[in-house]
């Protein structure tokens, strides 16, 4: 509460909270921003290998004709 109080002597308006940038995201409306793929920089290829994983269990090889 101290900077609370400093801020009223001086002033000076409730701190904001600091909001997410927009320009951050690959797209608006998708919650992965930039930062977040800069500090997990594997989760691309966990997908990938996630999905082939998922497609040859399922049988997705021998539908291929």
């Amino acid at each position: 509460m101290g900077e609370a109080k400093r801020r009223e002597e001086l002033g000076l308006p409730p701190r904001q909270e600091n909001q997410l940038n927009k320009s951050d995201r690959y797209l608006s409306w998708l919650p992965i921003t930039k930062s977040r793929i800069k500090k997990y920089p594997y989760i691309g290829v966990a997908t990938m290998a996630l999905g082939a994983i998922i497609f040859l269990v399922s049988g997705g090889a021998n539908s291929i004709n």
